[in-house]
């Protein structure tokens, strides 16, 4: 059974990057087949309802349908919030994961007397920065996708106080596009390319090594970086983010050999999992160009749920 709606977002087509609407539909029968932890380890996610992100939408949790019943299967302890994330929420919830999953920024539209500027900024106040830092440091594990442009900075000072470096815009290699034209890179990672880097510690001991995944679908996102042995889904060398500029047609371009989709590291007492691709584990087919493309969790040419598996056990500590 499918249910097809219209999405309102920003969305990524094959040849253009836009805003506005695109047919997509809901996958409900897709369900990754693991064998889940044996006993009942009590350990609690809270997920961010608020600040505008998937879960903030009418259909946010469907949307994401199999990547929750993984949690849930695997015995995890799902709790929704659309509170600040402040000390006394973190603490209270008493929560092992916290997971942010998109998360624009805010846009404020300024005129005076014929003079029209945007103003961006970050939908977290700074005490919530701390405070999720803090959490971090103690003990918990964060797991947060970031939104594309020009939405993407609405984690920028989270990201800045995880010593994270991050480029808006879409990355790009011509030699490992899949998609059909556009600069908007669509990637199919594996080791054999040097996408996939499988000695990261999110693959030990917390899933069979057979479990690991052997490809990975990534749909078009921006870039991070840290540390080299921070990343998890890197981008090939030579990569090009292309942001578009804000005052005239023409994009700006960074090529980099360092570029990431996927970071994983450990702060203080915790981890943290930072993915440029908010749809990465989501249960949608997007209807573009009379073609279906399915983002991404169910797509049968990728294992993104082993990964997904992997993450979040890796992040609160669990053991197969």
């Amino acid at each position: 059974m499918r249910i097809t709606f219209i999405l309102l977002a920003l969305f990524y087509s094959l040849n253009l990057i836009s805003q506005g609407s695109v047919e997509a539909e809901f996958d409900t029968i897709y369900k990754y087949d693991f064998k889940p932890i044996k006993e009942n380890h009590n350990k609690k996610v809270l997920v961010d309802a608020g600040h505008n992100t998937i879960y903030s939408l009418s259909y946010g949790r469907q949307s994401a349908r199999e990547m929750l019943r993984i949690l849930e299967a695997d015995k995890f302890q799902l709790n929704f919030t659309d509170k600040k994330l402040n000390a006394d929420v973190l603490n209270s919830e008493s929560s092992d994961l916290l997971i942010i999953h998109g998360i624009p920024n805010d846009r404020t539209v300024l005129k005076d007397n014929g003079i029209k500027e945007v103003l961006y900024t970050s939908p977290l106040t700074n005490s919530e920065v701390t405070n999720i830092a803090k959490y971090v440091y103690n003990g918990g594990g964060l797991l947060m996708f970031l939104s594309h442009f020009p939405g993407g900075s609405g984690g920028l000072p989270l990201l800045e106080a995880f010593s994270v470096k991050f480029r808006d815009g879409y990355a790009f290699n011509k030699d490992y596009h899949i998609s059909e034209g556009g600069n908007c890179g669509h990637f199919l990672m594996n080791e054999k390319n040097g996408m996939l880097n499988s000695k990261h510690p999110v693959f030990n001991n917390t899933i069979r090594r057979k479990d690991i995944p052997k490809n990975v679908k990534f749909y078009c996102g921006a870039a991070v970086f840290r540390n080299p042995e921070d990343v998890i889904l890197p981008f090939p060398k030579e990569t090009i983010n292309y942001t578009p500029a804000t005052t005239s047609k023409k994009e700006l371009e960074e090529t980099s050999n360092y570029y990431a989709g996927m970071i994983g590291f450990t702060y203080g007492k915790g981890k943290v999992i930072i993915c440029t691709d908010q749809g990465i584990f989501r249960s949608l087919d997007l209807l573009i160009d009379d073609k279906k493309i399915p983002v991404t969790i169910h797509d049968p040419e990728s294992e993104n749920a082993a990964l997904f598996l992997a993450s979040i056990r890796w992040l609160t500590n669990l053991k197969k």
